[in-house]
């Protein structure tokens, strides 16, 4: 029986080649991986603004369909990073007790991801839309709960605004400074 030499299996590239190509390879994956990264946390962070952006619409949404206050908080503790649920939180502590409808809970986000909040109700991070579909806040039936949340993964960000009468825009802090 007669043996093949092992260049036979290669398609003709002899071990020196092959080591070559190998090099070359890592070194332009190493030169890629940087750009690389910043494309995976750009687009982790723009979905993970809109699923937020999409929760809000919701919450708003089901406040109109359905008569009542409807909130979006946290899953856990007081930040937006680990999560939200939207509630129908007929004690309005910001917190999903036993009996209270759970509209929707947050699928599962970004590694890395940081969401901070500036809302004009700061006790809580918390967003409540009343039956008019306008953002309400504890403190008041009249005081609507405006502001913003800024979505960070690495060097990427998101701002998610809330205004007056509930409607929610997305912005780029790094593109549009002036106006986000």
């Amino acid at each position: 029986m007669l043996m093949k030499s092992p260049s036979v299996f290669l398609n003709g590239f002899s071990l020196m080649e092959l080591m070559t190509l190998l090099s070359i390879s890592a070194i332009l994956i190493s030169l890629a991986r940087p750009s690389m990264q910043d494309f995976i946390d750009t687009v982790r962070v723009v979905t993970a603004a809109n699923q937020l952006y999409s929760a809000i619409g919701l919450t708003r949404s089901e406040a109109m369909k359905r008569g009542v206050r409807v909130d979006l908080i946290p899953l856990r503790a007081k930040d937006f990073s680990d999560g939200w649920v939207v509630i129908i939180d007929s004690n309005a502590n910001h917190v999903a007790d036993a009996g209270e409808v759970i509209v929707q809970q947050s699928a599962s986000l970004p590694d890395r991801l940081i969401i901070k909040t500036q809302l004009r109700d700061n006790a809580a991070p918390y967003l409540a839309f009343d039956p008019s579909g306008r953002p309400r806040s504890n403190s008041s039936s009249d005081l609507p709960q405006i502001g913003s949340l800024l979505l960070t993964v690495g060097q990427k960000k998101r701002k998610l605004i809330m205004a007056f009468l509930g409607r929610v825009r997305i912005c780029d802090p790094d593109k549009t400074p002036s106006t986000c």
